[in-house]
């Protein structure tokens, strides 16, 4: 019997411009006029409005109606920033951050194939991962802290470990050795042998127990110990908060008469258009149907972008829109009333996917009246207080700073101390493990190293 199923499928062609819509929404501003210009290069069809024109080709009534027609429907739409338009606030509106190891990766995995819940596991790993690039802390602590399993741990660990610096995600030297060695492509079961089952004996440089324990050659064994020469045993080093950069918000939210007011920094972002010139080569009946067929592909590639453009900037401000409905209270108080909150909440109140609102929110950032902050501070984790109720664990953060900063520093406080003071004066629990984490994400030395000495 024969039986007819109707399926979906999308052409090649569709998913790469979904792919390439996808890949606007978590470009940064800058990598977005980047990815605009690059753009205009391959595609003659798009050029910047206002700019000189080219001289168009000779048109009839006729030609002038239909290439207007195309105009008018390529031209960009403004409907994603509601309300008449508005000057950016005038206020400070550039700070300086310093950019890490653990900012480096966080900004691949904005960019690769991590899903929601999988970025939130990955933030937990890479917050215990040190200047050197390793993971000072078992996936048993961090499962404790965390309250995730191994199960959802082990997986994300083995995608971090396979970010850049090569190595890093590594728990000790040997792992860190054979991750660069996975990553760089060889295939030598010799050399996984010796390190994976006696990298013990080649740290005591023990070449006669190796060879007698593998059967292979002295000869042989110096080799593998040259090549593990040839990897860094620190691969995170290279990376130091010594490195500035310099943010200019993407948002910029302000306290107006009738509430607060958002804007979108559009500055240096060019408004496309479809270029009049090659649209009158379409409809120019002198041009080859090879030529037309060119143009008419590069305008379906100039439509989509434009309007991806649009859909990217419209998503922002609705976006951030919401998160300012959501932390009414940060905007109106400050840091001590940011509360927890999740990407599925903005999502269902935009009516977008939480994949969506976590690629848009990626290297994007919001000036607010208490400073500039990136847009994924407003999706903090929570931490139960003894009554039930849930603080985020930028408040707690918060209130350790304060402690820190209220120390007698002749005596500072040790974690434990600070632990127990956050128990007795806000009913917060939490372990000494998870204040070192959160001092250490502050940039707070230890008490040892913050002590005065007269």
């Amino acid at each position: 019997m024969l039986e007819l199923k109707q399926t979906q499928k999308l052409s090649p062609v569709l998913t790469q411009q979904l792919q390439q819509a996808i890949k606007l929404l978590q470009l940064s501003k800058l990598e977005l006029v980047e990815a605009i210009e690059l753009e205009m290069k391959e595609n003659p069809i798009l050029e910047i409005r206002d700019e000189e024109v080219r001289p168009e080709p000779e048109e009839t009534q006729d030609d002038k109606k239909e290439i207007q027609e195309l105009l008018d429907r390529y031209s960009p739409s403004e409907d994603y920033f509601p309300g008449e338009e508005k000057e950016a606030p005038d206020y400070e509106n550039m700070v300086r951050k310093t950019y890490n190891l653990r900012d480096h990766l966080r900004w691949q995995i904005g960019l690769s194939d991590f899903d929601p819940r999988e970025r939130v596991v990955a933030e937990w790993i890479i917050e215990n991962i040190d200047d050197n690039g390793y993971l000072v802390c078992s996936l048993d602590e961090i499962a404790r802290d965390s309250g995730f399993s191994l199960e959802a741990l082990e997986p994300v660990l083995r995608k971090v470990q396979k970010l850049d610096p090569a190595g890093v995600g590594a728990r000790d030297l040997k792992e860190c050795i054979l991750i660069q060695y996975e990553l760089s492509g060889q295939k030598d079961p010799v050399f996984y042998t010796v390190v994976s089952s006696h990298f013990d004996l080649i740290q005591r440089n023990n070449l006669k127990g190796i060879a007698k324990a593998t059967g292979f050659s002295i000869k042989k064994i110096k080799e593998i110990l040259e090549r593990i020469k040839s990897f860094d045993p620190k691969p995170g080093r290279n990376f130091s908060d010594e490195f500035i950069s310099y943010i200019v918000p993407d948002v910029y939210v302000a306290k107006g008469e009738e509430g607060y007011e958002i804007a979108l920094n559009n500055d240096d972002i060019p408004e496309l258009r479809m270029s009049r010139y090659y649209l009158g080569l379409a409809t120019d009946r002198k041009v080859s149907g090879e030529t037309k067929r060119y143009i008419k592909n590069k305008m379906k590639q100039a439509e989509w972008f434009i309007k991806s453009i649009q859909q990217r900037q419209r998503t922002l401000f609705l976006v951030a829109e919401s998160i300012v409905n959501f932390q009414m209270e940060f905007f109106d108080k400050g840091l001590r009333s940011l509360k927890p909150l999740i990407l599925k909440d903005v999502a269902q109140d935009v009516g977008v996917h939480e994949s969506t609102v976590s690629r848009i929110t990626t290297s994007k950032y919001m000036s607010t009246p208490h400073g500039v902050y990136e847009m994924k501070f407003f999706f903090p984790t929570s931490i139960n207080t003894g009554d039930g109720d849930s603080l985020s664990t930028n408040v707690v953060m918060d209130l350790i700073a304060e402690l820190v900063k209220k120390e007698d520093k002749k005596k500072p406080l040790t974690d434990d101390e600070i632990a127990r003071t956050l128990k007795s004066l806000h009913d917060i629990n939490i372990a000494r493990r998870t204040v070192a984490k959160y001092r250490e994400i502050l940039n707070i030395r230890s008490s040892r190293e913050r002590m005065v000495v007269d």
